[in-house]
């Protein structure tokens, strides 16, 4: 405050409200923050930068109302700020309650190896076109992570920028490209883990939420604490906030296959994990897949989901999302006897 004090030229003393704000801001002193802001704003109108210190301090007192208006403001100032306008819609998001992330290796992630390990590694991420999903609670910041594999720091550094805190991770199912550790035969001769679920559990102390006919697999090839792991049954709920993530157990590409149904007001989302695809659904000609099973998950739950549900699948395999309504009608939610279904898949 010596520094303000003795300031005479007024942008000297504009620029250093702006900082104080800043500072006090990452102190967690939030109404000196404010403070400090609203000093800067009355000091000079027209700068953007007044409004935009305001609209933080509201984010971080999670009254999204009044940072909307700072943020429309700060906008107004600088129509061509990409900075303000990240945060503006982070802010219309809170005021709706709802965050949802895809992710997508080569796109979101994966982009920028420090090492050769990490070359191969976001290499193969690229080609396995595995989607991540984050999901949470928008207005308390809180969200999971689902299927978090190949690329954990890039996965947190999404979430931290756009201020949410990870406080689990979601297993659709056991394999490597979706949990992380040792790949299979031939590509585990090459000694590379692929960073996953462990680093969550053990670095973030965040719990593993995993279905319990895979829960096994995934503690003992990622080498995940027992302590972490969060078996879950068929029809199981968890909430992150006020989101409702509800679990469906669909067996077939493993015996732990589950997906997870996130009721919305205007659209219900379906996380399908390797089960349900666009137009397929998951591999059945490995060790432990149950083609009888996947009938059974595709026929008997998915199938009997209302036609608006979006689906977003595991992988990008033909596109972002499709519908319950579309793959009944050209997907593998399409009528058929469970006959049929097992001479079409015979292993």
């Amino acid at each position: 405050m010596d520094a303000l004090k003795a300031a005479g030229n007024e942008a000297v003393r504009q620029a250093l409200h702006s900082n104080c704000s800043f500072a006090h801001l990452k102190l967690g002193q939030l109404s000196e923050a404010l403070d400090e802001a609203n000093k800067c704003v009355s000091a000079k109108p027209e700068w953007s930068k007044g409004y935009f210190r305001s609209a933080e301090v509201y984010f971080a007192m999670r009254d999204y109302a009044a940072a909307e208006k700072s943020y429309e403001k700060s906008l107004s100032l600088s129509l061509d700020d990409q900075t303000i306008k990240k945060r503006l819609s982070l802010t219309r998001e809170a005021l709706d309650g709802f965050y949802f992330r895809q992710l997508l290796p080569g796109r979101d992630f994966c982009l920028t190896p420090s090492d050769i390990i990490e070359r191969q590694i976001f290499s193969s991420a690229k080609q396995m076109q595995n989607f991540v999903y984050l999901v949470g609670d928008a207005k308390t910041r809180e969200a999971v992570v689902v299927d978090a594999a190949w690329d954990v720091k890039g996965i947190r550094a999404i979430a931290a920028q756009d201020s949410m805190k990870l406080v689990g991770s979601v297993v659709t199912h056991y394999h490597f490209d979706h949990t992380g550790g040792t790949p299979p035969p031939p590509f585990d001769a090459l000694g590379i883990k692929v960073p996953g679920v462990r680093e969550l559990a053990v670095e973030d102390n965040v719990p593993v939420y995993i279905n319990k006919f895979d829960a096994e697999t995934v503690q003992i090839s990622n080498d995940v604490p027992s302590s972490a792991i969060a078996k879950l049954e068929d029809s199981a709920i968890i909430s992150v906030g006020s989101i409702k993530l509800h679990f469906i157990h669909t067996p077939g590409h493993t015996p732990g296959s589950q997906c997870i149904l996130i009721p919305r007001p205007s659209q219900d989302l379906l996380l399908s994990g390797d089960t349900l695809f666009i137009g397929s659904c998951g591999r059945l000609d490995l060790p432990d897949c149950d083609a009888k099973a996947m009938f059974t998950s595709l026929q008997k739950k998915l199938a009997s989901l209302p036609d608006s549900t979006r689906v977003y699948p595991g992988h990008d395999y033909g596109g972002p999302y499709t519908t319950i309504a579309d793959e009944r009608r050209k997907g593998f939610l399409r009528p058929i006897s469970e006959r049929d279904w097992l001479q079409q898949h015979r292993m």
